[in-house]
């Protein structure tokens, strides 16, 4: 688990103090995008850098606990296994190739729990297939990588995903993975601190 990561910084911006940090869970699975993965959750460690104390802090678990490898063959270690989080934290799924693996029974029952409990669950790159699995995305707005869509519409007819790099419809979150991941997280940062205090964590990512 990382608790109230603040790393060091030159940069600072000023942010009102908070209560106790969101928390952001990170499901890997085996040949999950690390750019995905490493898109999602570096605005996080910015924006705590920044502010220059927890805004957000996370855990990334896996089916096993043990680590999982990335599709670049990086493996990376993991908090533990997965487990459904408190109802406040946000819990991701990340995935990559093949898609069938956000499908996991495991993966599809915490992201169902969770959901039911009234917390809000995404999906990155392929996880939108765990979401889809578990009956979450029926009559919602999301989205999945464009080169895996042709394929998730031959599994899932009913279900229509957009062109869109994210979607956010209620306590349904999506992307597609990659860059579109940061823009998530940007999301998430100005809905919770304010569109300005975002600008300024995309701008430190180098992002235009």
């Amino acid at each position: 688990m990382t608790a109230n990561f603040v790393p060091k910084g030159v940069a600072h911006v000023p942010v009102p103090q908070v209560g106790e940090p969101v928390r952001m869970t990170f499901v890997l699975l085996p040949n999950f995008s690390l750019i995905a993965f490493s898109s999602a959750i570096e605005p996080l460690r910015i924006a705590n850098q920044l502010a220059g104390q927890a805004l957000f802090e996370w855990d990334v678990l896996s089916e096993t606990g043990e680590p999982v490898e990335s599709s670049s063959g990086i493996p990376v270690g993991v908090d533990g296994p997965i487990a459904v989080p408190d109802r406040d934290a946000r819990l991701f799924v990340c995935a990559g190739n093949p898609a069938v693996a956000a499908a996991a029974p495991a993966v599809v029952g915490a992201v169902s729990r969770h959901h039911r409990f009234g917390g809000t669950v995404g999906g990155i790159c392929t996880g939108a297939v765990a979401l889809a699995k578990a009956g979450l995305t029926l009559g919602r707005r999301f989205t999945l990588h464009w080169e895996n869509q042709p394929a998730f519409v031959e599994t899932f007819p009913g279900l229509v995903p957009s062109s869109n790099r994210f979607e956010a419809d209620g306590r349904i979150v999506t992307c597609g993975g990659g860059a579109a991941s940061t823009d998530m997280m940007l999301s998430f940062i100005a809905g919770d601190h304010g569109a300005d205090f975002a600008a300024i964590v995309s701008d430190m990512c180098l992002r235009t």
